[in-house]
């Protein structure tokens, strides 16, 4: 809950950060690009965690689905959903690295690989033989 509070702070920081730009605060004094960075630093500085969501849309009609959660510092974790079910969780901790792919995900690229447990190259031909067709 914290690290959506700090999203939330961070994005109204920024939200104001660009009016003040451009509206001038109503003091009558433009601040500089350099005063608008400082004061972002300053308050970004003062956040320990950080929690991004991102989903976007395919042109089949499905989603793909990120989560992304750090503390700033050696933990970091990113989770990937796509919207048939399949996922990949990817851990980092200091300077170890985990990746937990989940059933619908593996079985997803296993359909995918070919012939001989491999993604096709571009322009491989379907037996996977290896000849380009040109």
């Amino acid at each position: 809950m914290q690290a959506r509070a700090s999203v939330t702070a961070l994005a109204c920081l920024l939200a104001g950060a660009a009016l003040t730009g451009c509206g001038a605060g109503g003091t009558g004094e433009e601040k500089s690009a350099g005063d608008i960075l400082d004061e972002a630093n300053a308050t970004m500085r003062k956040l320990n965690s950080v929690t991004v969501d991102i989903t976007n849309r395919t042109t089949s009609g499905g989603s793909v689905t990120n989560r992304l959660v750090t503390d700033l510092d050696s933990r970091c974790r990113s989770r990937t959903t796509w919207s048939g079910g399949s996922a990949l969780e990817q851990i980092r901790l200091g300077e170890t690295d985990y990746v937990r792919p989940n059933r619908a995900y593996l079985q997803k690229w296993k359909e995918l690989s070919g012939p001989h447990g491999r993604a096709a190259a571009v322009g491989e031909d379907a037996g996977g033989s290896g000849r380009q067709g040109r």
